[in-house]
């Protein structure tokens, strides 16, 4: 190493288990008053995760310090892989915003060792030591190697041990930075005892959600006279849906427009593409300079099965349904033009526009129809479901139990906590423990109303009115629920005495969190901060 020789001496073995899980999460442990997470870390040499080659690229710059993409592609990565072993679908990954707490955390751990260093804030050589030598993965037979200790640095982390070792100082001098901020931290008994006031007023219920939805195949369809009817008593409930949702009745430029498409396969040789644009530029000759009948040639010439035999007529057709280069120069056309030969990843595109169509939105009268139909069936279904919400509450009330009168079904999959999928049918479910510090209930949803109604009731068993759950602005839209509360909690002094000293434990912490995040935050807004996000959006892709 740079300055220190370490020892050879194994760690002892109670601890060996801890450490198990390799360099990068040991770091996290030393780090974990700020959550970093290094890198895809692993028990030996054998699980660390070679990272693709980046060539140096950064995936953010802060104030003019690079911050490699490598790093975030291996902590990306680590972390991605900890979701799919929950069974988070890929796809969802994105959405959760993943890649974008990974950038974060890169970023503060910069920012930290920036204001370390202009404090002189720096971890010494022993503590860089103690960190390298208590890694399982540079060790042989229970101790440390210094051979398989550089193999590992120079393959993985693509540097040698002295960078290594000043990429360790400064990310311990950057956790030095915020004990140093957190040392400050001290709580009155008064924060204590009103966070206990809240956090004591506890909850936890089982519930059955029935909404619209899950009864909308039992309303019978309207007579079309019965509709009208309902639809001129519900004037004003049709306007306003059709305002809050005006965005669905709009229809992007279109244009009437044919082609004549000629396959290639994406990894096609140049020669293949080069005799298809060949062929297809002739085709355009004829179409120009010897006025030959597009929709006559298309017919000919075109290999798109589903407009060949049409002449290559597409219809109107919205620019979001072609592919981006060939939509740029159709949509430049006037009707009567032909666009140049353009490819795309399925081949070589000509088009020539016929018509064109302004965006626009239907007006309320165009869609009135669709709509009454659509919300004539949402209030009668609201109604079923509001029935059957009542029926399942007289017979709680009589001594029946959720699980009674809504049996799980012996297929469902309870396994996956990550199941995302739309309710069809009234499922009993649990809230977990919830209390006065939170904004709604979990998974019942329902905002302050319905969090206000559970928490209004003061001992456990059946809420004695059915809990309206809004799902939105319109009165159809909302559904129901019957809880049963199965746990409450109310604070008291005898509790707060018992509790008192861990109380004080998680209030000191929760301060902590609170003032790390304000001092992260003003770094952030006096720091200059630029993200790669093209390279980002290509790890991120690839994950996914």
């Amino acid at each position: 190493m740079s300055n220190s020789t370490p020892s050879t001496t194994p760690p002892p073995a109670a601890t060996q288990d801890w450490r198990r899980t390799g360099y990068y999460v040991l770091i996290i442990a030393l780090a974990a008053l700020f959550g970093l997470q290094w890198g895809p870390g692993a028990s030996g040499c054998d699980r660390f995760g070679k990272l693709e080659d980046t060539k140096g690229e950064p995936v953010a710059t802060v104030n003019g310090q690079t911050v490699p993409l490598k790093d975030f592609i291996g902590q990306y990565q680590a972390q991605a892989q900890q979701f799919r072993a929950q069974g988070v679908p890929p796809e969802f990954l994105k959405q959760f915003g993943i890649h974008k707490q990974v950038v974060d955390r890169l970023v503060n751990t910069e920012l930290l060792a920036q204001t370390a260093e202009a404090q002189g804030l720096r971890a010494t050589d022993d503590e860089v030591v103690a960190i390298i030598l208590k890694d399982t993965s540079f060790q042989r037979d229970g101790k440390f190697d210094r051979e398989r200790y550089s193999d590992i640095i120079m393959q993985y982390e693509q540097m040698t041990t002295v960078q290594f070792e000043e990429k360790l100082r400064r990310q311990l001098s950057a956790q030095k930075v915020l004990q140093l901020v957190e040392s400050s931290v001290a709580v009155s008994d008064d924060e204590v005892k009103a966070r206990y006031q809240k956090e004591g007023n506890a909850a936890k219920a089982t519930f059955v959600r029935l909404t619209p939805s899950m009864y909308a195949d039992r309303v019978a369809t309207p007579k079309p006279a019965d509709l009208q009817k309902w639809a001129d008593a519900n004037a004003a409930l049709l306007a306003a849906d059709y305002e809050a949702n005006k965005f669905k009745y709009f229809i992007d430029e279109r244009v009437k427009a044919r082609q004549i498409l000629l396959r290639v396969a994406r990894d096609a040789d140049a020669a293949t593409k080069d005799d298809a644009k060949k062929r297809l530029e002739n085709v355009r000759r004829q179409i120009v300079d010897e006025k030959k009948p597009f929709a006559e040639l298309a017919s000919s010439v075109s290999e798109d099965t589903e407009t060949k035999d049409k002449g290559g007529d597409l219809g109107f057709i919205e620019r979001s349904q072609l592919p981006s280069d060939f939509a740029t120069k159709l949509f430049a056309l006037k009707p009567g033009e032909v666009t140049e030969v353009t490819e795309s990843p399925i081949g070589f595109h000509l088009g020539v526009v016929e018509d064109r169509k302004a965006p626009e939105t239907k007006p309320l009268e165009a869609v009135k129809g669709e709509l009454a139909a659509a919300l004539y069936v949402k209030e009668k279904a609201r109604e079923l479901a509001k029935a059957d919400a009542d029926k399942a509450l007289a017979e709680l009330k009589k001594g029946k139990t959720l699980a009674e009168l809504f049996p799980a079904d012996a297929k469902d999959d309870k396994s996956n906590q990550f199941n995302f999928k739309a309710e069809t049918k009234p499922e009993v479910k649990e809230t977990g423990e919830f209390n006065a510090s939170a904004d709604a209930v979990p998974t019942l949803g329902g905002g302050a109303a319905v969090f206000k109604q559970l928490m209004d009731q003061k001992e456990k068993g059946v809420i004695d009115q059915v809990v309206v759950v809004d799902d939105g602005p319109a009165a159809t839209t909302s559904g129901f629920a019957v809880v049963v509360l199965d746990e409450r909690k109310l604070p008291s002094d005898e509790d707060f005495a018992s509790k008192r000293e861990q109380l004080f434990a998680e209030a000191v912490k929760g301060k902590q969190f609170e003032v790390r995040e304000a001092f992260l935050k003003a770094l952030k807004a006096k720091a200059t901060v630029t993200t790669n996000d093209k390279a980002i959006d290509k790890v991120v892709g690839g994950e996914g």
